[in-house]
């Protein structure tokens, strides 16, 4: 849901730790061949085995016993003796922030629920060491905000009266901003609210209070981080110490699902890929923006489009965002959300982004452009007019898929396989914690129970896929099959469904499961090597497993042990 996150103070420690931390891809010379391995193929017919030969194009040549591997790799071929680890295929995560994770480095960090005078404080601190023409923060809780004052945009006002100040929330669906900010992007004089967003505005005036949510916050970012050549090579850098965090994790494939391309993303990822630093398969969104014309941004969504299959970067799914978020009740809903609790902003049943004819106009034009439909819902509304949309699109393009999923009415659950849409769950720890369910129950009730119904959907015959929405929420694959497993409802049935969530799943999500997504024979050497079988150890430990080394197209892209070379 979140496409910034509370971010971190940093400097020249920061490129210190860059250097120190990148790990150069290491090719192999000649083919190698890995042995005394727990091999965990993901592939129906032949789900393990003893070794794995690699040739030196990084494709796998063999899988099976050790001495018919051993045989076809040839006399010459490297053996590593991999201890009795486990190796399977990498893991691919299908949603995350991967740009604006290290973009968020930047901004200042304010704690959600800080008293007001400590938030302004962080403030105060943050205009005196932030030289940029904007001031950027990140962290507050707009409802916390707003319980202790009734025009927040006064009190920033007061600090910086002429330098724009933009304070992003602690859940990436709303923002706090000062007057030259809201001057900056019209909303100043706006009657009503922006094309799916909301200005809240002050009861007694009727003038806007500071608080934006939803796409009222996304031409704010554009003016607060432009697509210049400066701020691309700085997300840039920041983006090569968050490729070698997915490779310690794993992660061998992702999806980019911010895709925020006025802001030069785009040009971020060609960056990474031209430079040969790119340690990851990416199957990238493009963000469509509610407030753009129509025909303008066809014409520029269709220019940034790219579907090489051969190349590790591609462009080819559009980002559409449906609703809101629950606890902000702008997540769309079929039931009203109880009295009292959040935001009051007049929506009582959520907020949508776009109408349902232009929803729908957009997800048939996309798709018939190529484009794989990529939508955020949150709410069982949001859910059912996805669905909808999908049911008039091109499927050829497909998969297409519904990503967070916190409510679906049962009704539409024989939807997805119907029309094939796939499931895309965050099941990560802080996603399924009884506090976070109670929490939610205020704004809902009891629909709190059935949130994120990963394994009744799998079980209806949807395709479902388990991702991170990283920087937002966990991102170790590990910590995510032990939730999947460990749920007590509506998880994943055993250990090998989970790894498939993440690997076979998103793979056929991502139209690359001939490539990779299992170890089977003229696939890519995609891997992750993990220190001990987690077939085989007790379910509410398996977070506690170690990533040893990471191989994308048979290069060691994360190789902590030196187990393929230095």
């Amino acid at each position: 849901m979140n496409g910034f996150r509370t971010g971190r103070r940093f400097g020249a420690a920061f490129a210190m730790f860059l250097a120190a931390s990148m790990v150069a891809p290491v090719a192999f010379a000649r083919p190698k061949v890995l042995t005394n391995a727990k091999i965990h193929t993901v592939n129906p017919s032949q789900p393990s085995a003893e070794a794995i030969a690699i040739g030196d194009d990084g494709i796998i040549l063999a899988v099976g016993a050790r001495d018919a591997v051993l045989d076809t790799a040839g006399k010459d071929a490297d053996v590593v003796d991999m201890g009795g680890m486990m190796i399977l295929p990498g893991f691919q995560d299908a949603h995350m922030h991967l740009v604006e994770a290290g973009v968020n480095q930047i901004l200042c960090e304010f704690e959600p629920f800080d008293t007001l005078a400590d938030t302004l404080a962080t403030v105060e601190d943050c205009i005196e060491s932030n030289k940029t023409d904007w001031v950027l923060g990140s962290g507050v809780s707009m409802t916390n905000l707003l319980d202790q004052s009734d025009n927040p945009i006064a009190l920033l006002d007061e600090i910086s009266p002429d330098r724009p100040v933009l304070i992003l929330d602690d859940i990436g669906h709303g923002a706090w901003a000062n007057s030259a900010a809201m001057r900056a992007a019209g909303y100043d004089t706006m009657t009503g609210n922006p094309p799916g967003g909301i200005i809240l505005r002050n009861a007694g005036t009727g003038r806007p209070n500071g608080v934006v949510l939803e796409n009222a916050q996304q031409k704010l970012r554009n003016l607060a981080f432009p697509d210049t050549p400066e701020n691309v090579e700085f997300a840039y850098e920041s983006m090569l110490l968050t490729l070698q965090t997915m490779a310690e994790n794993g992660i061998t494939t992702v999806s980019d699902a911010g895709g925020f391309w006025p802001q030069g993303h785009v040009k971020v990822w060609e960056k990474v890929l031209a430079n040969k630093t790119l340690t990851v398969r990416a199957s990238n969104a493009l963000y469509v923006y509610p407030d753009m014309p129509f025909d303008e941004q066809m014409a520029a969504l269709t220019r940034l489009y790219t579907n090489d299959p051969g190349s590790l970067l591609r462009f080819n799914q559009a980002k559409i965002y449906v609703d809101g978020i629950l606890e902000q009740r702008t997540g769309a809903v079929i039931e009203p959300y109880r009295q009292g609790a959040g935001i009051d902003h007049g929506f009582d049943r959520g907020f949508l982004y776009f109408d349902v004819e232009t929803l729908d106009r957009y997800s048939k034009a996309l798709s018939e452009a190529g484009f794989q439909l990529h939508y955020h819902v949150t709410g069982d509304r949001g859910a059912r007019l996805a669905l909808d949309a999908i049911a008039q699109s091109d499927p050829k393009p497909g998969p297409h898929r519904l990503t967070h999923l916190y409510l679906i009415d049962k009704a539409d659950y024989p939807r997805f396989r119907q029309l094939g849409a796939v499931a895309d769950f965050q099941l990560a720890p802080s996603s399924v914690d009884p506090e976070y369910v109670r929490f939610i129950r205020q704004f809902i009730g009891d629909r709190a129970d059935a949130m994120m119904p990963a394994g009744a959907l799998s079980a209806s015959g949807a395709e479902v896929v388990m991702s991170s929405d990283f920087d937002a929420d966990e991102l170790s694959p590990l910590a995510k099959i032990q939730t999947a497993v460990t749920r007590k409802a509506d998880g994943a049935p055993d250990v090998a469904t989970a790894i498939e969530w993440m690997t076979i799943n998103p793979a056929r999500l991502l139209r690359q499961d001939s490539t990779t997504g299992s170890i089977e024979v003229g696939k890519s050497a995609d891997l992750v090597v993990i220190d001990r079988d987690i077939l085989a150890m007790p379910a509410g430990e398996i977070g506690k497993a170690k990533v040893v080394a990471t191989l994308l197209q048979g290069k060691a892209v994360y190789d902590d042990e030196g187990l393929f070379g230095r």
